[in-house]
């Protein structure tokens, strides 16, 4: 929209402020709000939530606002039609510059929560960030896979898998497209996914979220996972990127500054463990894994050493981590495997996998694993697969992160989790 420019555009009324004489209307448009003047009586048709069709001229701002875009800018409208009109008041006050409504009803009345221009501006960052996964992987030659999510057995196992009743036969949600990328290894080289998962985990807790959007990518042949490392770091620059590129309007919004990303520090488990001991007094050394407090302390140390908001954290114990994790040549009980901290938190696991079907066959007899019910995923093995390994990132806890959210769900559209499945 430029001075003096005539336009003609539909849209969705936000805000209307009657005043002498005229009014003052905030209309969406493309997902952006722009400020209007309309003089006169304003239709009974014409209430906020309408669709509206209209015309106007382009003229300097009376009154700025950051919600408005561009906000020196307003249109003085020549003609006004509506095109729906809401036939009963909104629940609660959509037009406030911070919605301020319990979480129950935020999520209960997910349809119309989501009207309000932050909650929105959330999402259309959550777009950007995908957008930038693509973008990046697709420029690398990686191939965009559609993995099932009704599976025969679980990729990592455990209890926290969904089982269902698939037509008579025993099914379950998937967990993780694992296997399916290690399959397309064998196809494409280079692929990735974007898509459901499903973990049946009981707690309900700021992190933790039941069905959530993971990309995934794999990658062979390799001689080393920290070639799968940087190449996260390759794409999470794309991803901030292209959220400053396409986003300028929801980051002002939202006050967000990105992160910025040179190279990010790396850290071994046994490393990171002594470190959050000797710099913290918090001792959990004879622990397997990082427990939240860790990852935690472990980000607040190399923020302040570094000045990077990510970390890496590699070579995780073997007991860990899921039967196709790849062992150290070195150390068994150690594998080649790393998880990327950002922020205080965990968003995302990967590392090699094993390649060799007689190194996979021994791995799982060693864990007593029936080799059987595994055979449709070792034939890939059998008959050759490359050296590969990949990693999966939570789309929502990035999300969060980010934008400085308190809990996942609100980096959710639809959040399941032990209590919600509705809407």
């Amino acid at each position: 929209m430029q001075e003096n420019e005539e336009m003609g555009k539909t849209g969705i009324v936000y805000r209307i402020k009657k005043l002498k004489g005229f009014s003052f209307l905030h209309i969406i448009v493309d997902g952006k709000i722009i400020q209007a003047i309309f003089e006169g009586e304003l239709p009974d048709a014409i209430k906020e939530q309408s669709a509206v069709a209209f015309t106007g001229i382009a003229r300097k701002a009376q009154i700025k606002d950051k919600l408005i875009f561009p906000n020196d800018l307003e249109l003085k409208i020549t003609s006004l039609e509506a095109l729906s009109t809401p036939s009963e008041i909104f629940p609660f006050d959509i037009t406030k510059k911070e919605l301020n409504i319990n979480n129950s009803v935020l999520f209960d009345l997910r349809a119309l929560s989501m009207r309000h221009p932050k909650i929105k501006a959330i999402f259309k960052i959550q777009e950007a960030i995908v957008i930038g996964f693509r973008s990046y992987l697709h420029r690398q030659g990686f191939s965009e896979i559609r993995t099932p999510k009704i599976v025969k057995a679980g990729a990592e196992g455990g209890a926290n898998i969904f089982e269902l009743n698939y037509f008579g036969s025993k099914a379950f949600l998937a967990q993780s497209p694992q296997f399916y990328k290690e399959f397309c290894c064998g196809v494409f080289q280079k692929v990735f996914e974007v898509g459901p998962v499903f973990r049946a985990e009981k707690h309900n807790t700021n992190r933790h979220i039941n069905e959530y959007t993971s990309l995934d990518m794999e990658m062979g042949p390799i001689k080393s996972f920290f070639e799968i490392m940087k190449t996260e770091e390759e794409i999470l620059k794309e991803i901030m990127a292209t959220i400053e590129a396409q986003c300028s309007y929801e980051l002002n919004l939202l006050e967000i500054t990105l992160p910025q990303i040179k190279e990010i520090p790396v850290l071994k488990f046994s490393e990171a463990k002594e470190m959050v001991f000797k710099e913290y007094s918090i001792d959990e050394r004879q622990e397997p894994d990082l427990s939240p407090l860790e990852e935690s302390k472990i980000c607040e140390f190399i923020k302040k050493k570094t000045g990077s908001d990510f970390v890496f954290v590699t070579h995780y114990p073997t007991v860990k981590r899921p039967f196709y994790a790849k062992e150290s040549l070195h150390n068994r009980e150690e594998t080649e495997s790393f998880d990327l901290l950002f922020r205080g938190i965990e968003i995302t696991t990967g590392g090699q996998r094993i390649h060799e079907y007689h190194e996979l066959i021994e791995k799982m007899q060693y864990r007593g694993m029936n080799v059987e019910e595994f055979t449709f995923f070792s034939n890939a093995h059998k008959y050759g697969l490359p050296p590969h390994g990949g990693f999966g990132m939570g789309l929502e806890r990035l999300t969060q992160k980010i934008i400085g959210l308190d809990n996942i769900k609100e980096a959710t559209m639809f959040p399941r989790d032990v209590t919600r499945l509705f809407p």
